[in-house]
C-alpha cells in the first residue's frame, strides 16, 4: 500500500521544522548569570602563544592578541603536558594539552642534537604555537607535565602581565 503524498509531506516537513528548531536552538543566546551569582569568567578573545623551552623548562617568548573567539582545546588530545591558566586564587580558568609529539622529550634525548629523518626532524628543544582564551582574570599561566604516576612537574609559571606585555594587550 502506497502512503499517501499528503503523509509523504508532512512528515518532511516535520523533520525540516524539527532540524530548524535544534539549530535555533544551540545558536540561541544563552541566559545571563543572575546578580548575586558567581559569574563564570569569560573569555575575550584569545592570545596565540609561542611557546619554547625542552622537557625541564618551558616559557612564553612571544604573545599576540586575537579578537575571534578561542576554538578551544585539539579534539582527541590527551596529552600529559599542559599550560593552565590560572586565576589569581589558583582557579583553573582553562587547561589545554600541549601537543608534543613532534619532540623528543624523553630524559635521555635532552640536549641531544637534531635526528633528521628525511624531511622529519626531531629534536629536544621546544618550539611551538599554543592559542589559549584570553581572560581579563588570568593572573599566571602553568606548563606541567605528568609522569606515568600521574605526579605533575611545573616547568615554568608566566605572570599573565608578561603575557600582556608581549601581545601589547593593555588591561
Amino acid at each position: 500500500m502506497k502512503a499517501p503524498r499528503f503523509l509523504i509531506g508532512a512528515a518532511a516537513l516535520t523533520v525540516v521544522g524539527a532540524l530548524s528548531w535544534s539549530i535555533r536552538q544551540d545558536n540561541a543566546p544563552r541566559p545571563a548569570a543572575a546578580e548575586g551569582d558567581a559569574a563564570t569568567p569569560t573569555a575575550a578573545g584569545h592570545y596565540v602563544l609561542v611557546v619554547e623551552g625542552d622537557r625541564d623548562a618551558l616559557d612564553v617568548t612571544f604573545a599576540r592578541a586575537k579578537r575571534a573567539p578561542w576554538a578551544g582545546a585539539p579534539k582527541g588530545l590527551d596529552s600529559a603536558w599542559r599550560l593552565v591558566v590560572e586565576a589569581a586564587d589558583g582557579a583553573a580558568l582553562a587547561d589545554v594539552p600541549l601537543d608534543v609529539r613532534r619532540f623528543a622529550t624523553d630524559a635521555a634525548s635532552k640536549g641531544a642534537p637534531a635526528v633528521v629523518r628525511g624531511c622529519v626532524v626531531v629534536e629536544s628543544r621546544i618550539g611551538m604555537l599554543v592559542n589559549v582564551p584570553r581572560f581579563a582574570e588570568a593572573a599566571r599561566y602553568r606548563f606541567t607535565r605528568r609522569d606515568e604516576r600521574g605526579a605533575p612537574t611545573v616547568l615554568g609559571v608566566v605572570a599573565a602581565t608578561r603575557v600582556r606585555e608581549l601581545a601589547e594587550d593593555p588591561r
